[in-house]
């Protein structure tokens, strides 16, 4: 995942972390014009939405806002967005380990539970 930016007033920018939709691409970043409550707000959308590509969606969180003064200060601002890359692998790779985890869970209770009714029936028989 990589950070990009748009300004956000003057000397100001607006940092925000790039995403992918669910058609492996880069999702588009669009604003809000219709008159709601979330008028101005980002959101992220599929590219091809509407060409026949998938329905991906989400809000667009600002990551933080930053003075502009000169390209070596955004410079600095990498290792933070690179950190939150780290964090973010990190999870999925905890989120993986999880689910993998609720699915031994899962096929231990049905083994479990298949030897004691066969174990009830056998005794049963008796």
């Amino acid at each position: 995942m990589s950070s990009s930016s748009i300004g956000g007033g003057k000397g100001r920018i607006l940092r925000f972390m790039s995403k992918k939709c669910r058609c492996g691409r880069k999702a588009a970043i669009r604003i809000v014009e219709s008159e709601k409550p979330s008028k101005g707000r980002l959101y992220y959308v599929c590219e091809n939405a509407g060409l026949g590509g998938c329905d991906f969606w989400a809000w667009c969180n600002q990551v933080e806002y930053a003075l502009i003064y000169g390209r070596d200060e955004i410079d600095d601002e990498k290792p933070r967005v690179e950190e939150g890359v780290q964090f973010n692998r990190r999870l999925i790779k905890l989120e993986m380990k999880m689910e993998a985890l609720t699915m031994m869970m899962k096929t231990s209770i049905v083994v479990l539970l298949v030897c004691f009714i066969s174990t009830m029936l056998m005794f049963s028989m008796k």
